[in-house]
């Protein structure tokens, strides 16, 4: 993926110039380029995504493009729907695919194409996985309902289980580190020591994966991750700090593989309207044995 970004202030005399014509003036790129930048969502103005090539914007103000030359056209995907009421949708998240809008596109991640799957709906986000990591995502749809998780997240009453490989047996253990983002790392890493920008506690519970648990999956060292808090990367950052970096996870030191192994397994809740007990499961399908998956 070759992302490239720049950021810059409308000079005074750029203040009648089209919005296409001063991406191309600041960045190098075409016109054609610029206006392609747009309408993937690639612009911000003020720091709102901003689409019309013609638009004319005041000097003093911020732009920020981003143009990412790996993203194609977006994604046909239909995405899995493994429950819904009035209130709630919960969905299966592909691995390799955004949770929300990047730098460069808002058309090419899981929230544009359920709203472009069920434009019914009025879908709200609130939480997000990695891009790279699969598995449940509750959308709320309605007001009522997304109070209701606001309260679930912000109280810690929904419970998330996820599988995990790492290349060592890991006992069970409790890992209670803070989590910041570390200072001036290109791209964006997180960390629990050194010299990080707003750490904040965090904490995840971690076992072995039980026979039963790991059957079916592909040979290997499996871990129940359980996160009681929800900083960015908790899990990668926590096992990379006890030295049991995921699979594939490059970031953080994982061993080589065409994929992070890691998958939001399991969700708890109190329904966020009614309060009945909820479960919801995505089964880890990319993870089993050819056998398994054939049958």
């Amino acid at each position: 993926m070759t992302l490239r970004r720049w950021t810059f202030t409308v000079e005074p005399g750029e203040g009648n110039l089209r919005l296409d014509q001063l991406i191309a003036a600041r960045t190098g790129l075409s016109r054609r380029q610029a206006r392609e930048a747009l309408k993937l969502g690639g612009v911000q103005v003020a720091r709102s995504r901003v689409r019309v090539a013609g638009r004319i914007v005041p000097p003093g103000t911020e732009v920020r493009v981003a143009v990412d030359d790996a993203l194609g056209s977006p994604p046909d995907l239909l995405i899995p729907i493994l429950y819904e009421d009035p209130y709630l949708m919960v969905v299966h998240k592909p691995a390799g695919l955004p949770t929300q809008g990047t730098w460069a596109t808002d058309r090419h991640d899981l929230l544009a194409l359920l709203r472009a799957q069920r434009p019914d709906l009025h879908i709200f986000l609130h939480h997000r996985l990695d891009q790279g990591t699969s598995g449940v995502v509750v959308f709320g749809l309605g007001r009522e309902a997304n109070a209701g998780l606001t309260r679930a997240f912000e109280g810690r009453e929904a419970e998330k289980l996820y599988l995990a490989r790492v290349s060592e047996p890991l006992e069970a253990c409790v890992a209670e580190l803070p989590v910041g983002r570390v200072r001036h790392s290109v791209p964006g890493r997180f960390g629990c020591t050194g010299d990080l920008l707003d750490p904040r506690p965090a904490r995840t519970e971690f076992r072995p994966a039980g026979a039963e648990e790991a059957a079916g999956l592909v040979s290997g060292h499996w871990v129940v991750a359980s996160p009681r808090t929800g900083r960015t990367h908790q899990i990668r950052v926590h096992l990379a700090h006890l030295g049991s970096p995921v699979l594939g996870d490059a970031l953080y030191g994982g061993e080589a593989s065409d994929q992070l192994w890691l998958h939001a397994w399991k969700l708890r809740m109190p329904h966020p309207v009614l309060g009945t007990p909820m479960e919801w499961t995505a089964p880890p399908e990319r993870f089993r044995t050819p056998e398994m998956g054939d049958a």
